[in-house]
């Protein structure tokens, strides 16, 4: 599986944070440490086969999983091509 970073946009400048991709890939959820959550993060992604339309699956509070001492926990309710990739 390859890399994939949620994104956060902010006064014109976009930053990423990578997702624990053996976490994702064990248990097909995102693991996002408590002290990097904050609004407005989100992974960008596109349906196959929708053509170009690009989405935004924002991660809000009201959709964590489960969260314990130090992490929250999402679905990752993707196929990992869907997920657009971060151009360094």
């Amino acid at each position: 599986m390859r890399t994939i970073y949620l994104r956060k946009e902010e006064n014109g400048f976009i930053r990423k944070i990578l997702i624990d991709m053996a976490y994702l890939v064990s248990h097909k959820l995102i693991r996002l440490p408590k002290y990097y959550f904050e609004e407005n993060l989100y992974l960008p992604y596109k349906k196959l086969g929708s053509g170009i339309n690009i989405e935004k699956y924002f991660l809000l509070k009201d959709r964590i999983t489960f969260e314990d001492n130090n992490f929250y926990y999402f679905k990752f309710p993707f196929k990992s091509e869907e997920v657009i990739e971060f151009a360094d």
